[in-house]
């Protein structure tokens, strides 16, 4: 058992460099100018040179992507292009709501899935055992966004 979880562990660090790899990638595939996008395209040549020295867009790619894992190992998640505040604050500005959605939802699931679970096993065989069955085999094979879409629209 503890083999395992040092594989397992081990394998958490190439798997870490891996996505952070990838994610660095894929911010600065994406086309246009960062510093563009967040000043707007009124801004003029000299607060475009600022705000890239500032983030370090003028400095070669190897040099930005430690420090894109440093800030990273910091708990720095950078700023939003949108609000223009550290990713950090929103995230935990909206976390007590994702919160209590979680705890609602694992709520409704364990009292519906013990209750259809419960309907099955007593009545096995039954059109009410075939009918939660396919209620509980639909809520696993429906794609979570489309079924909290549908809900709401309830």
């Amino acid at each position: 058992m503890h083999g395992f979880i040092l594989r397992r562990l081990a394998l958490l660090v190439p798997t870490l460099a891996g996505i952070s790899v990838a994610v660095f990638l894929m911010i600065h595939l994406v086309p246009g100018d960062p510093a563009q996008a967040m000043l707007g395209e009124r801004a003029n040549a000299e607060t475009l040179a600022a705000l890239r020295y500032e983030m370090g867009l003028d400095q070669p790619l190897y040099r930005q992507f430690g420090r894109f894992v440093s800030d990273l190992l910091h708990g720095d998640l950078g700023r939003s292009f949108r609000t223009h505040e550290k990713v950090t604050t929103e995230v935990f500005r909206r976390f007590p709501a994702t919160f209590e959605l979680t705890i609602a939802a694992m709520a409704f699931a364990i009292t519906g899935g013990l209750g259809l679970g419960l309907l099955a096993a007593v009545r096995r065989g039954s059109t009410i055992d075939f009918l939660s069955m396919g209620i509980a085999t639909a809520g696993i094979s429906m794609p979570v966004f489309w079924l909290a879409l549908v809900l709401i629209l309830l």
